[in-house]
């Protein structure tokens, strides 16, 4: 599964780095061609020479140890999966916070693929809050964690924090690289955020959505081999990224791009409706103690992209307040649309503006599945493998 796959491995200051030479055996003898990028305390640990002899290839440790010219961060990031391990406390923190003051984090930052964190470190500082909050951060943004072990650990004490055995990081690998080919030569379009819908220039009407169950889907998708189309409300890097503002202008993006994708994902809260006499100059404010809008109803693409003839496969999301699989039920039978992922609205924990959801997968024949309450990545990956399986 590793043969000829382009492994990078970043290894930070932990006496758990001694472990990751049996785990550059494991990668060559899998047939993989593995380089190596160190943080200078790495190499209190373990010698640049090891790692070079075990790798056989250079072992990149300064930005500025060049003979020629090379952006190294870069050109390192071509590798299929980025393996950090063992990570510090240290080196998570700044990941998660965009900090790059040395090769390996400058390398993490311009990394578009996979990346594995692998934390080793004391049991205390495993517990400590902010370390929980920064791994929360990089696992929404896409990260995948293999948590420590509990067992005895440098310190002398016995608890969590022992850096998993290399066996185990080189089977994850397998795993994390096997699930990017699940969706290889499909081409997705996803949409996400709330529309807004003009009253006049400096005032529009909005919803709650804050787009990251949409972004967390194209990350998933891209990171499962996908050819990613993001049609977004806001700005998005690392995606073909289209940015619309409105429901027209989002139903005449979508509609261009309807036959040329496998699938099309409206995650978008797009507006029910628009106002219907814009004004092109600021509205004043006068004496009366009130203003009517007259809104008229926007244009239903889900609906209508479901009722095309020759289509992709269309996945529409149900945000209700109330009566959340009836309504779910309801919708998809008035949209005729394969999939409605249906999610809760009244509760402050899940949905808009959160980092974790819990949702019910309904397909076309009314069977319903349910995601239990996780991050909005893991439960992107889980819609995706339902609904292409």
């Amino acid at each position: 599964m590793l043969k000829d796959k382009n492994i990078l491995i970043g290894i930070t200051g932990g006496i758990a780095a001694y472990k990751i030479c049996n785990l550059i055996r494991l990668y060559k003898k899998a047939g993989a061609n593995v380089s190596v990028v160190v943080t200078p305390n790495a190499l209190n640990f373990v010698t640049k020479l090891t790692l070079q002899s075990l790798s056989q290839n250079e072992v990149y440790s300064d930005c500025f140890e060049i003979d020629e010219y090379k952006p190294e961060h870069i050109a390192l990031t071509e590798a299929d999966i980025f393996v950090i391990a063992p990570a510090s406390a240290n080196t998570i923190s700044k990941l998660a916070n965009g900090i790059c003051d040395n090769l390996l984090l400058s390398t993490a930052c311009a990394y578009q693929k996979q990346i594995l964190i692998v934390p080793a470190m004391n049991t205390g500082m495993w517990n400590n809050k902010f370390i929980q909050e920064n791994l929360v951060k990089l696992k929404n943004s896409g990260y995948s964690i293999l948590s420590p072990s509990e067992g005895f650990l440098a310190c002398g004490t016995n608890g969590v924090g022992r850096m998993r055995e290399p066996e185990e990081i080189f089977e994850e690998t397998e795993r994390i690289l096997n699930s990017t080919k699940k969706l290889a030569g499909k081409k997705i379009l996803i949409t996400a955020g709330g529309t807004k819908e003009k009253i006049d220039p400096v005032r529009f009407i909005t919803n709650a959505s804050s787009g990251k169950m949409g972004l967390a889907l194209a990350q998933q998708a891209q990171n499962m081999g996908a050819d990613v189309t993001l049609v977004s409300t806001f700005k998005a890097h690392g995606f073909n990224n289209i940015v619309t503002e409105t429901a027209f202008e989002m139903e005449k993006v979508v509609k261009e791009n309807l036959k040329e994708n496998d699938c099309i994902i409206m995650t978008a809260a797009v507006a029910d409706y628009r106002v219907r006499n814009y004004s092109e100059q600021k509205i004043k404010k006068d004496d009366s103690d009130s203003m009517t809008l007259e809104l008229v109803k926007n244009p239903d693409i889900l609906k209508e992209i479901s009722e095309e003839k020759e289509r992709p496969m269309v996945v529409g999301f149900c945000a209700e307040s109330e009566n959340l699989l009836e309504n779910a039920k309801s919708k998809i039978r008035k949209k005729g649309c394969d999939y409605i992922i249906a999610n809760d609205i009244s509760r402050c924990d899940i949905g808009f503006n959160t980092d974790e959801n819990e949702v019910y997968i309904i397909n076309k024949n009314l069977q319903t599945k349910h995601l239990d309450k996780a991050s909005k990545q893991e439960i992107a990956k889980k819609i995706l493998e339902e609904i292409f399986e």
